[in-house]
């Protein structure tokens, strides 16, 4: 069992966890334990791209559920044995890192379970599973309310404080699939200049502050500089500007796609934080004078190297519960 079988019933989305953190241990005479294999969790490539975008996904561990128990979360690839023997239903969630963070596990809500119902367990035997997920439907409560694939017309627009803007970049430098072939791209010269960029859209607050509901941004990106994603929010006649993750560089060492990564920002939190806001906005911005370094004491140390930010498959999902 992995280190992160321990934080099975701790952290990540709240409400999900706390159904979780409810469920019994298993209680069984049995000695000689069955188990299973799971080498990775992908997202189903066949996803309906005109609903959901490209079919990225980072799925680093698998919460897995045996007769609607809890048996744990385990980091991928992982054998992990189960007292149980027999048929059994056997239920898979895709787990990711709530804000890049691996401190902070937690099932994907937009992600369904591959559940099998009738999984044969053999004593001393190992079975292998290779789940592959897909979104819960719009008739399933999800509502994807932003994506910007930058295959067409750009979403992003520069802050009026911003030095340069966002612009769309085809070829090597892009995160290529069957069906995609443009990505964002911003880039500063050394020590100097930042950038701002803004969603046009605005996002209903109201929506997402009623009960229940999951907001999530996913976002594919390369850099190699920091950068931090945050929420514009308009409450008491003012907006007000929040950043909630920092994003760190890419592994620049590698080649192209290995540099590109995944991350699932949680914004819900926040914005419930601030009821009376009537809508919101999602930013990117690499100006590290942020309230985000005020309040953890962060340092920025210039670098003396162009910078350079790479931006794809953004969507920010809504799910009603």
């Amino acid at each position: 069992m992995s280190r992160k079988a321990t934080l099975s019933v701790m952290l990540g989305l709240l409400s999900l966890m706390c159904a979780f953190s409810s469920c019994k241990k298993f209680e069984s005479s049995q000695t000689v334990p069955s188990y299973i294999h799971i080498d990775a969790i992908t997202l189903d490539p066949l996803t309906d791209y005109s609903v959901y975008g490209a079919a990225t996904s980072k799925i680093p561990d698998a919460w897995v559920y045996v007769d609607d128990q809890i048996l744990g979360c385990f980091e991928l690839p992982s054998t992990f044995p189960v007292l149980k023997k027999g048929q059994h239903k056997v239920a898979i969630y895709g787990g990711i890192y709530t804000n890049g963070i691996s401190a902070t596990p937690a099932p994907y809500p937009f992600y369904k379970p591959l559940v099998y119902q009738n999984l044969n367990l053999v004593e001393d035997s190992i079975v292998n599973l290779s789940p592959v997920l897909s979104y819960y439907t719009h008739d399933e409560g999800t509502t994807v309310a932003w994506m910007e694939d930058f295959e067409n017309a750009n979403t992003l627009l520069p802050a009026s404080t911003s030095d340069t803007g966002i612009v769309r970049i085809s070829g090597d430098e892009a995160w290529t699939s069957v069906n995609s072939f443009f990505s964002g791209k911003v880039e500063l010269p050394p020590d100097s200049l930042d950038f701002t960029i803004v969603t046009a859209n605005e996002f209903d607050s109201v929506y997402q502050n009623m009960g229940g509901v999951y907001c999530l941004l996913e976002m594919d990106y390369n850099c190699n500089d920091t950068f931090f994603v945050g929420v514009q929010y308009y409450e008491d006649y003012k907006i007000t500007q929040w950043p909630l993750v920092k994003v760190t560089p890419t592994d620049k060492e590698h080649d192209k796609p290995q540099r590109w990564n995944k991350i699932y920002i949680n914004i819900g939190p926040t914005m419930n934080n601030h009821t009376s806001a009537s809508a919101f906005k999602v930013y990117f911005t690499s100006d590290l004078t942020t309230d985000y370094d005020v309040l953890y004491g962060n340092v920025y140390h210039p670098i003396s190297e162009r910078r350079y930010y790479y931006f794809d498959n953004l969507k920010l999902l809504y799910r009603k519960l």
